[in-house]
């Protein structure tokens, strides 16, 4: 068995790698418990450049300070259905306009509804924006809602 390099009874030193794996965090995790001053100090030691870490140290400061689970930033919805393209919807929204037994608009009065709802929604989307500084995006929307959209193959 090979000879450990600490002296019989005296706590067992870790590297970054070793606490990563053995605590479940990341070493970036390691790392940022370093710079902001909260994890234990490296231990001097002979024989490697590595900070090495005191094992009861390291044990003590994760009781203390146990993994948190990462907060989500936004939730993810599950997906329902079957994804519909814009083609699609707008198909769809065709038919039902243009429907005798529903709405009953003929189709190009439909095609119009449709471009300007369209239309009102990337303004609005542009209004929203502009109030966020965000004017070269706001822009863009601005210019879409001015333009016919372009037919597309569904």
């Amino acid at each position: 068995m090979p000879k450990s390099p600490e002296p019989e009874g005296s706590a067992r030193l870790m590297t970054t790698t070793e606490i990563a794996k053995e605590h479940g965090v990341s070493r970036q995790t390691i790392h940022t418990y370093r710079r902001t001053g909260i994890f234990p100090a490296p231990v001097e030691g002979e024989g490697s450049t590595r900070p090495r870490f005191r094992e009861d140290q390291v044990d003590a400061f994760f009781e203390a300070n146990p993994k948190q689970p990462r907060k989500k930033r936004r939730p993810q919805s599950e997906q329902q259905g079957e994804p519909v393209t814009a083609t699609t919807a707008r198909n769809r929204l065709t038919e039902t306009l243009t429907s005798p037994g529903l709405v009953g608009l003929g189709a190009e009065e439909a095609a119009e509804m449709l471009d300007a709802y369209r239309a009102a929604v990337l303004r609005t989307a542009a209004d929203e924006l502009a109030e966020d500084d965000h004017l070269l995006a706001a822009e863009e929307l601005r210019r879409m809602a001015d333009e016919k959209p372009e037919a597309q193959d569904g």
